[in-house]
């Protein structure tokens, strides 16, 4: 396995325990917002939205740490880690974008996410060209 193919693989790694703690985050959400005292009109079924959400985004990161994961060993794999990382560097960067023209809120955890994400692009081109050149 070359040195581009083990970043993968460790990519893959950091998008899987991800897609966990977010799967794990929002049945914790799902199942405990109606025990919460949320002093807001519809705010239990705002919470259960937003765990719902939150589930959809983990099982998205579990299924590209899977094959990202898999990609290291399996050349044709690399194609589509590529194209879901992309699709989470879009995401993030929008969600930047929207974060900064609200004027409010933290953007830290989108940009190291991005960019872990666009270093998973990088790295499965490269170990794609590898594979390509051998």
């Amino acid at each position: 396995m070359s040195g581009n193919s083990r970043i993968v693989k460790g990519i893959g790694l950091f998008f899987l325990v991800l897609g966990v703690l977010a799967i794990a985050t929002a049945a914790i959400m799902f199942f405990g917002a109606p025990a919460a005292d949320l002093d807001i009109e519809d705010g239990v079924q705002i919470a259960q939205l937003y765990a719902v959400i939150l589930a959809v985004s983990g099982v998205f990161q579990l299924a590209t740490g899977f094959i990202g994961m898999r990609a290291a060993k399996h050349a044709k794999l690399l194609k589509p880690f590529v194209f879901l990382c992309a699709i989470i560097v879009v995401l993030n960067l929008s969600q930047i974008g929207i974060t900064i023209r609200a004027g409010e809120g933290e953007i830290w955890q989108n940009l190291i996410y991005a960019a872990t994400a666009f270093s998973g692009v990088i790295f499965a081109s490269r170990a794609m060209k590898d594979q390509n050149l051998s």
